[in-house]
């Protein structure tokens, strides 16, 4: 299996700085723990730093990846801004303030430069972030599912309106779905609203602005062509 390095800081109110480092095999969701070069041991975030508030950072990956964030109690608390090294242009602001505590742990996902792992990463006017992924496997429409529950959007997000979002893939050429990426469709077939597609490998993922309402049977998927 292949590994790469994974890198980034987290900053927090206070002016104090969270160094991250370590080597990540690849295709595994895991815990990236701080840089033993200026913590002595490997320690999840909220071991570290317990009462920090985060409020900005950036990730970087060696070679691909796919999301990133803080977990809490089995649950997403914030998304977390990352970049694959080369590509990266900013530290942005999380989308709502952190404060740490013991157990929080920082997720990431790598992978191989042509692995076809997408994600949509969003948040809602109630300031709810989830992760909703797929892999697509040639021409198809590949549906994107919670990342933690396997539900559809309209299921874990059922009465919301995502306010901001982003959507990876490395097969924006190949993607034919509405705005070259996700798209969100109502339970009658029309469309909701859509996502376009960031390859993060040439490009930096940000979160753009979105108004999209979910419903119960509203499904995100994005189309490939080959």
């Amino acid at each position: 299996m292949t590994t790469q390095a994974v890198t980034g800081v987290l900053n927090c109110s206070s002016g104090f700085k969270i160094p991250l480092k370590a080597t990540i095999t690849d295709g595994a969701e895991v815990a990236l723990t701080t840089d033993t070069s200026f913590t002595v041991t490997a320690q999840n975030i909220g071991d570290f730093a317990p009462g920090q508030t985060v409020v900005s950072g950036l990730i970087t990956a060696g070679v691909n990846m796919s999301y990133c964030y803080i977990l809490r109690k089995g649950l997403i608390l914030s998304l977390v801004p990352w970049a694959v090294k080369g590509v990266a242009c900013g530290n942005p602001a999380l989308h709502r303030a952190v404060t740490l505590q013991p157990g929080d742990q920082l997720r990431v996902f790598t992978m191989v430069a042509s692995g076809r792992n997408a994600a949509l990463s969003v948040v809602t006017n109630q300031g709810v972030p989830r992760i909703f992924i797929g892999t697509a496997a040639g021409a198809a429409t590949t549906q994107l599912l919670d990342l933690q529950t396997n539900n559809t959007i309209g299921e874990t997000l059922n009465g919301s309106v995502i306010t901001q979002a982003y959507f990876t893939s490395i097969d924006q050429a190949l993607i034919t779905s509405v705005a070259g990426g996700a798209q969100v469709t109502m339970s009658n077939g029309n469309l909701s609203g859509a996502v376009p597609a960031s390859d993060p490998i040439i490009v930096q993922p940000y979160l753009k602005p979105a108004s999209i309402p979910v419903a119960l049977n509203f499904t995100a998927q994005y189309i490939t062509s080959a």
